[in-house]
């Protein structure tokens, strides 16, 4: 057991040093790393210890292995890297609101690039979403549909990223789902004042291409959200 343990020590020390080389030397896409038994002459470690951390970072998109160059340094799909080392389903509750957070300031924050990007058939395709909702008649959304509208969004602004990100929102839309009584209580005072903003009340700003008035919907639809985190910050103190 102990001699597992050191092992495991060693592959971590060596993916670490292995990292900490690729950023100090700035090496970019293509560069060409030592083989496999060089490094482990040069860490002064077994080769499996070295075929380990090689592994690991394969796995994490840093490195890959290309015929008559051996190891070269890659490109990460960022999120995609994050998403095959992270199970949703075991992220904490304050780790999901902290996603949640992460997925407010993203929307609010890319209402320019949608509505530069966004087509007729993208508003089509939105109506079409929000009839469905209207047709269940309930305050309370659908996961399905949450995620059928927002994805739409982030599919439209064209970003990468963004959109490999909304793969880790499911346990979010799963949390707000569950305890909607509790964000349903910072959106009664609102829908009091008429700033309820359901998704059918993005079309009209879309359709007129309306920067300002869409992204401050976007707040208003958000805001339950953003006092729920705030109100958990403070119990957390």
């Amino acid at each position: 057991m102990e001699t597992d343990f050191k092992s495991r020590t060693l592959v971590d020390w060596v993916e670490s040093r292995l990292i900490q080389e690729i950023r100090d030397n700035q090496l970019g896409s293509g560069a060409e790393m030592l083989n496999e038994k060089e490094l482990s002459e040069k860490y002064d470690v077994g080769r499996n210890v070295v075929r380990e951390a090689l592994s690991r970072l394969r796995m994490l998109g840093i490195i890959e292995s290309r015929k008559k160059r051996g190891i070269v340094v890659s490109q990460p799909n960022v999120m995609f890297s994050f998403k095959k080392v992270v199970n949703p389903f075991m992220l904490s509750r304050e780790t999901i609101i902290d996603l949640l957070g992460m997925r407010v300031s993203l929307e609010i924050g890319c209402a320019k690039m949608i509505i530069h990007n966004i087509t007729d058939e993208d508003i089509e395709e939105l109506k079409a979403i929000v009839a469905r909702e209207s047709a269940i008649d309930s305050l309370k959304v659908d996961i399905e549909m949450e995620r059928a509208f927002h994805s739409k969004l982030y599919k439209i602004s064209k970003n990468r990223v963004m959109l490999d990100f909304l793969d880790t929102l499911l346990p979010v839309f799963k949390y707000v789902n569950e305890n909607y009584e509790d964000f349903d209580l910072f959106n009664r005072e609102r829908r009091g004042k008429g700033r309820f903003i359901r998704h059918k009340d993005f079309v009209p700003y879309l359709e007129a291409r309306d920067v300002e008035g869409y992204q401050k919907a976007m707040e208003d639809h958000l805001a339950a959200y953003i006092d729920y985190i705030n109100h958990s910050h403070l119990g957390a103190q």
